[in-house]
């Protein structure tokens, strides 16, 4: 008796998902979470966040996450989460932004500029490391709450130029984006968002990974994709990890 009870016993696994991600269309991760549930022959539920607030509350509460850059990084490093994988050829990206009224501009440009941001998220640490690299030191940066209290400043002339996340920016409404002239997109391949399991279902890890690396071999598994508008899943590898970990905690 005491075995078949147990056979009866169906664990539920929590899948949370980035509020970036699920703010459009939310019904399209309830079905990913079906065809998780299917093939593992274990429930996985997903949980909605309302907002980013919602979200970091319920991260420690869940089995499954598709985080952003930071948190995914920090979740493993800091709370024993582990990496399952990555969305194929998807990374997340910058865009530089400047007002109107600046004729050509250019990443030359930025030398000696103040730069409007949000400060201390991975995409402005993404735009820093791109100028970097091109030898340009703006003269500064300036505080913003928000990517659309960004635009609002460049297209105000409180700063010539900003920072804003591409992803979002291109989620904007075209009479917003028509505020400001994005003049240049960074390619630099660093950042992504990843799938990651918590320390409690580590049990199923080696099912799921198995799971999302053939999603898109299955016809099933390549339409849930394709309503999630990824391609496929992919290892992360430990120099991704070392890369990403770096930018993360970067200063």
């Amino acid at each position: 008796m005491k075995t078949s009870y147990k056979k009866l016993i169906m664990i539920s696994l929590t899948l949370l998902v980035c509020p970036h991600d699920t703010a459009k269309e939310p019904d399209r991760w309830f079905r990913f979470a079906q065809y998780c549930s299917t093939h593992l022959e274990t429930s996985v539920h997903f949980s909605l966040s309302l907002d980013f607030e919602d979200f970091h509350q319920q991260l420690e509460k869940a089995d499954i996450v598709y985080a952003n850059p930071t948190d995914s990084i920090r979740l493993v490093k800091q709370s024993g989460f582990c990496f399952l994988a990555r969305p194929m050829n998807q990374y997340d990206e910058v865009l530089l932004i400047a007002n109107p009224q600046v004729t050509n501009p250019t990443l030359a440009s930025l030398q000696g500029e103040k730069l409007a941001t949000v400060e201390g998220l991975l995409p402005t640490k993404i735009a820093l490391l791109l100028l970097k690299k091109q030898g340009i030191q703006p003269a500064g940066l300036i505080g913003k709450p928000s990517w659309l209290s960004v635009v609002n400043a460049v297209s105000k002339g409180e700063a010539n130029f900003g920072i804003v996340y591409k992803d979002t920016y291109l989620e904007m409404s075209a009479k917003m984006q028509g505020l400001v002239n994005a003049f240049n997109s960074s390619d630099e391949k660093v950042a992504f968002h990843s799938l990651v399991l918590s320390p409690r279902a580590i049990e199923y890890r080696d099912k799921l990974e198995h799971l999302l690396l053939t999603m898109q071999t299955d016809d099933k598994g390549h339409n849930v994709l394709r309503e999630v508008h990824l391609q496929g899943w992919e290892s992360i590898t430990s120099e991704h990890i070392s890369i990403l970990e770096h930018l993360v905690f970067a200063a």
